[in-house]
């Protein structure tokens, strides 16, 4: 937001719009010029179908692909934290050992951090809301099952959305190598 704060000085500056310019603009009823960006709500659920949360997002941004692969690639540094602790089945530590509580706090926030800028907001309140996000489930953290389900989803939006672009650049491409003219029937 300090940057957005920032480039608003600068056009003020540079252009002499004032505060006042800006609310006499919004008491203009100006309608909203609405884009298409392929933004989803997607719906989290357990097994059992239960709702955990739900989160709005662009699966097919070429720009989320490469904040997943970079967040994949630096897993194994959000959980560095928890190299030598003993987890509690409910994603806890120890409440006596201040320097474990302090370690979990720790990776918490930085896998709050990775989630949110993954999604571009405040995602990780989505995922990890109900469940802890370093409960241990069936031999792995939670939240690498639910990055792993992410990761999934997202291959999916992207391959079914890749499909439906060729499908529809294939007709108006068809015919477009097709010869015209003298040299219609190999005529030179």
């Amino acid at each position: 937001m300090d940057n957005i704060t920032k480039i608003d000085e600068a056009v003020k500056q540079e252009t002499g719009y004032t505060d006042a310019d800006t609310a006499e603009d919004e008491k203009l009823d100006f309608p909203a010029l609405v884009v298409d960006d392929g933004t989803v709500t997607v719906p989290i659920k357990n097994k059992q179908g239960q709702l955990v949360g739900k989160f709005i997002f662009s699966p097919t941004d070429m720009h989320l692909i490469d904040r997943y692969n970079e967040v994949a690639d630096d897993f194994e540094k959000i959980v560095e934290p928890l190299e030598h602790l003993d987890i509690n089945p409910d994603g806890t530590t120890d409440e006596g050992d201040a320097a474990a509580l302090a370690a979990m706090q720790e990776a918490v926030q930085r896998l709050y951090k990775a989630c949110d800028y993954l999604f571009g907001g405040n995602m990780s309140e989505a995922f990890f809301g109900k469940v802890h996000p370093f409960s241990p489930v069936n031999g792995k953290f939670y939240c690498e099952n639910a990055l792993e389900a992410v990761g999934n989803f997202i291959s999916k939006q992207f391959n079914a959305s890749t499909k439906k672009l060729n499908r529809r650049a294939a007709q108006y491409l068809h015919g477009a190598n097709t010869r015209t003219g003298k040299h219609r029937n190999g005529e030179k």
